[in-house]
C-alpha cells in the first residue's frame, strides 16, 4: 500500500541536538503506526525533499529548530505559515527545509498538506553523538505531537 501520510525525519546524527528528527523517526518506528504511515530517516535531505514527497499528499518533517525558545520546546508551523529559514539547520550546499519548500511552491510540487514540527535545540555542535538532556527529554513528546498531527491529517480528506 502506498503511503497516505508521510513523516520525513530530518537530522545530523553527529551534530548533537540537531539529531533530534532521526530519535523520533528511530521511537516513531518501534511504534505500531497505521499503515498509510509511513517513517523516513532523511538525514540531511537538502533538496532531495522533493523527490522524497513526489506523489505524496500528506507530509510531516521533523527538525530541529533554533529560534531562541527553551531547548525541547515543540513547534508545529503549516505549510502555509512557515518560520523563518534561520529557525532550521544548513544541510548540503546550505540549503534548509525552509530553502526546500519555497522552492517547491514555487515549482507548484508541494504536498496539499504539509506541517513542521520542530524541536528547538540548544548545540549543534559538530561531531558530538548524542542530544542534550533537554531535548532527550523532548523526544517522546515531540512523538506524541507528530502523532496528533498525523490523526488531524488522515481524517481531513482520508
Amino acid at each position: 500500500m502506498e503511503s497516505e501520510l508521510l513523516i520525513i525525519c530530518c537530522g545530523n546524527l553527529y551534530s548533537s541536538d540537531d539529531a533530534v528528527g532521526m530519535h523520533v523517526a528511530r521511537k516513531l518506528k518501534e511504534m505500531k503506526l497505521p499503515p498509510e504511515v509511513k517513517v523516513i530517516e532523511a538525514g540531511t535531505p537538502g533538496l532531495n525533499l522533493l523527490d522524497l514527497w513526489e506523489g505524496v499528499h500528506k507530509v510531516i518533517i521533523v527538525d530541529a529548530v533554533s529560534s531562541g525558545s527553551r531547548p525541547g520546546t515543540i513547534h508545529v508551523f503549516d505549510g502555509k505559515s512557515l518560520p523563518p529559514r534561520d529557525f532550521l539547520p544548513l544541510c548540503l550546499h546550505g540549503f534548509n527545509v525552509i530553502d526546500a519548500i519555497m522552492l517547491s511552491a514555487s515549482l507548484n510540487s508541494l504536498p496539499d498538506d504539509l506541517r513542521i514540527v520542530g524541536v528547538e535545540i540548544l548545540t549543534e555542535d559538530a561531531y558530538y553523538e548524542g542530544l542534550s538532556e533537554q531535548v532527550a527529554a523532548a523526544v517522546a513528546p515531540a512523538c506524541e505531537r507528530v502523532l496528533e498531527e498525523a490523526k488531524k491529517m488522515l481524517r481531513v480528506g482520508g
